[in-house]
């Protein structure tokens, strides 16, 4: 569902004079706020090379949200800043250069690695860009202007159609989050 879509039906929901930028900021928040809510796994292959312990890897993946690496039958385990006296096999990543360390670096060439991580938001809406979607399966999209709405009764100090359309959104969102909690990662 494109931008152009969103605000259309959330106008048609609720009248309003707010004005494009607003809404586009609002939409960014709730493009965020969907996939701190509702953890899409994903899985990343790695290839690791024997005594080699650094890796770039996506621009996806963030620290917060990896939940499980292993190479080979080891599994690696954050290491927590701070620590003293590390466990052995610990991990760090870094959010701005996207480098993942291994501690200790793989024994061997050829060894399969996995990177398991949960999906993020990686779009910024603009204004002059209202032919983009959001970053959310297909299937949730409609909630965006359902959230939209929300936010725009709460503007036009609606309280109760802001509650209800609040409510509608994160129901839906809690569900997209059971369904997901099972799921198997895509690779």
């Amino acid at each position: 569902m494109l931008l152009s879509s969103i605000i259309t039906e959330a106008d048609l929901l609720v009248p309003n004079e707010v004005p494009l930028a607003d809404k586009i900021v609002a939409l960014n928040a709730l493009n965020q706020d969907f996939f701190n809510v509702v953890k899409i796994p994903r899985v990343l292959p790695i290839t690791p090379v024997k005594d080699q312990g650094t890796y770039t890897i996506s621009t996806e993946v963030r620290l917060k949200n990896i939940d499980l690496l292993m190479v080979g039958i080891i599994k690696y385990k954050e290491l927590q800043p701070g620590t003293t006296n590390p466990i052995q096999n610990t991990y760090t990543f870094d959010d701005t250069t996207h480098v993942l360390t291994l501690r200790p670096a793989p024994y061997a060439t050829g060894l399969q690695g996995v990177l398991r991580y949960s999906r993020i938001a990686t779009t910024t809406f603009t204004s002059g860009n209202l032919s983009a979607v959001p970053d959310a399966p297909d299937e949730y999209h409609w909630s965006f202007y359902v959230g939209l709405a929300a936010y725009l009764a709460a503007a036009m100090d609606d309280t109760g159609k802001a509650a209800t359309y609040e409510s509608q959104y994160r129901n839906a969102w809690a569900q997209a989050a059971t369904q997901y909690a099972g799921v198997t990662a895509n690779v």
